[in-house]
């Protein structure tokens, strides 16, 4: 009986590397959730070349915006479940998973993590007129303002702003938020010192912070940076464990598409990151690669949708969705 049974289960296991390798069997859409030209199409692409380079299949890029991005995951949420159509999930699903009243997906329920493209860090920056050299000098400064200080941000429920909450209620520093339309104006702003600091993506500082336009005091990463290698990591500085919020790019499927399919898919991902090449285009931008895999994409997911409903929750926002 015992036989039997191994031999009744060889085809399945059989199966499923044949149907990785078979795949894809035809065009596959890589929905981006937001518009052209930012982090979301950036990934998007990059996943595209990557699978089309190692499989030699049709890989498209189909931007999907609105609604926070809740459009674009919806609809492949929904879409067919057999490796035809994929989304890059940023940091922001997470948040909108409790941000959203209405949302119409349930993102741990309705969508399978495939891998994370890359992480990217917020750095703490002020100033260059700011007496805060570091995170526990703006710490000790901040906490010194009897009206608290200003801070910008890439506008309400992003990762910045919730960020930057999360930073100042463990801190004690009070602090009123000043929303902009995306990074750029916030960053805008503190180089001409009309705030008193961000803690704003790295990529959108990059350039201000080489030429010295403005001055970094902290990483939100566990690691430094290797192209900022003097900006410190703000856990290790205050001693905060744990404390590491940063914004991410992934790539996610319907939820019923097929495990050997999605391990396949991410470990081409896996092996372009690898690449330095790409490693140091992406390292470049402000940006560090990943490569995580499908099962510790989840766990990190689930855990992340928990920290940042947190953060929502103790900012007292909510939006219509």
């Amino acid at each position: 009986m015992m036989r039997r049974r191994h031999l009744l289960a060889a085809p399945a296991l059989l199966a499923a590397p044949a149907l990785a390798q078979s795949w894809p069997q035809g065009p596959v859409r890589i929905v981006s959730p937001f518009t052209p030209g930012g982090a979301s199409d950036l990934s998007a692409r990059f996943v595209a070349q990557a699978l089309g380079a190692a499989t030699g299949g049709t890989f498209l890029v189909e931007n999907r915006t609105g609604a926070g991005g809740n459009l674009g995951m919806d609809h492949v949420a929904r879409g067919p479940a057999d490796g035809s159509v994929f989304v890059v999930a940023a940091a922001a699903a997470a948040i909108n998973h409790s941000y959203y009243r209405n949302m119409p997906f349930d993102l741990l329920r309705d969508l399978a993590p495939v891998t994370v493209v890359m992480m990217v860090p917020n750095v703490l920056s002020v100033h260059p007129g700011s007496p805060a050299r570091d995170a526990r000098g703006f710490v000790d400064w901040a906490r010194g303002q009897s009206g608290g200080i200003t801070y910008g941000s890439a506008g309400i429920g992003t990762v910045p702003h919730l960020a930057m909450e999360m930073f100042c209620r463990r801190a004690g520093i009070s602090a009123t938020h000043v929303p902009f339309r995306g990074s750029a104006p916030a960053v805008t702003e503190l180089v001409a010192g009309r705030l008193q600091a961000v803690f704003e993506n790295l990529p959108p500082q990059s350039g201000q912070l080489r030429a010295g336009s403005i001055r970094g005091l902290g990483i939100s990463s566990t690691e430094p940076h290797p192209d900022f290698a003097d900006i410190r990591p703000i856990g290790a500085a205050l001693g905060w464990e744990g404390f590491a919020p940063v914004a991410w790019q992934s790539l996610m499927a319907p939820a019923a598409t097929p495990a050997p399919i999605i391990a396949r898919v991410a470990e081409i991902i896996a092996a372009a990151l690898r690449q330095e090449e790409h490693a140091a285009r992406l390292r470049a931008a402000g940006a560090l690669p990943s490569g995580m895999p499908p099962a510790e994409f989840r766990d990190f997911l689930a855990r992340e949708v928990a920290t940042w409903g947190e953060a929502v929750r103790a900012a007292n926002i909510r939006a219509d969705g």
